[in-house]
């Protein structure tokens, strides 16, 4: 197999990853203070806080600057300009009301212009379960519906649910594929991408970037469009 994806030296790759966690008010206050008091795993580097207007305003922004670094509505010009320092953006708590303006487009509040401008960037979002509705709760079946067709929607490519249980191996398998693609030879002017890059590249949940000189193989085309991997093709 003859490929090169990435070319830096598996030493120079972090080995952690520096995440932005954006905290919206949830439905129910006890997912919020689940939330506050959840320890990301290792793998993750001291995160900084985006809080919500309404989060805010119930004195959360107080709460979890007393241990992090943290950003509200004031903040957004300047916290967008520096979006490119973080490596995912995590959304925990997510209200049902910032999920359905993330899947509609709409742009009006804090977290939505965050949760649009990192997935502009096309940078990993990881989403927390915790926000849907099952058909135990007693919202409404209709608007149940409605709002898991959203996270249907929007959860694709680099876009992905997760829960307590599974972060860690998330954020494990994101920071392998990357160093599996940095370590990849280069051989001759030619690239050729396989359907093994389109698996590793999905594991990263970020866009596979590859030279206009790439050769992307049929398999490979099919395994990224199966699995929703965009690739950009560059110098």
């Amino acid at each position: 197999m003859v490929m090169a994806i990435m070319q830096s030296s598996p030493e120079n790759l972090p080995q952690t990853l520096r995440p932005l966690v954006l905290f919206c008010l949830p439905e129910e206050r006890t997912i919020a203070e689940a939330a506050a008091d959840f320890e990301l795993p290792a793998v993750f580097s001291g995160p900084d806080f985006a809080v919500s207007w309404s989060a805010q305003q119930q004195g959360w922004l107080r709460r979890l600057a007393m241990n992090h670094r943290t950003f509200c509505q004031a903040d957004c010009e300047s916290l967008v300009l520096r979006l490119n320092s973080y490596d995912l953006l995590i959304a925990n708590p997510l209200s049902l009301n910032t999920l359905a303006k993330f899947a509609l487009g709409l742009r009006d509040s804090f977290p939505a212009e965050l949760l649009w401008q990192f997935s502009a960037l096309g940078k990993p979002i990881l989403l927390a379960e915790t926000c849907l509705p099952d058909e135990k709760s007693a919202m409404n079946p209709h608007l149940i519906r409605i709002y898991r067709r959203h996270w249907q929607t929007i959860t694709s490519g680099t876009i992905s649910g997760f829960n307590n249980d599974n972060l860690s191996e998330l954020a494990t398998r994101m920071v392998r594929a990357r160093a599996a693609a940095a370590r990849q030879p280069v051989y001759g002017a030619r690239v050729f991408v396989t359907r093994d890059d389109i698996i590793a590249a999905s594991e990263t949940l970020e866009p596979l970037k590859v030279p206009f000189s790439a050769i992307i193989t049929d398999a490979a085309r099919e395994e990224a469009q199966a699995r929703n991997v965009v690739i950009v093709q560059g110098n």
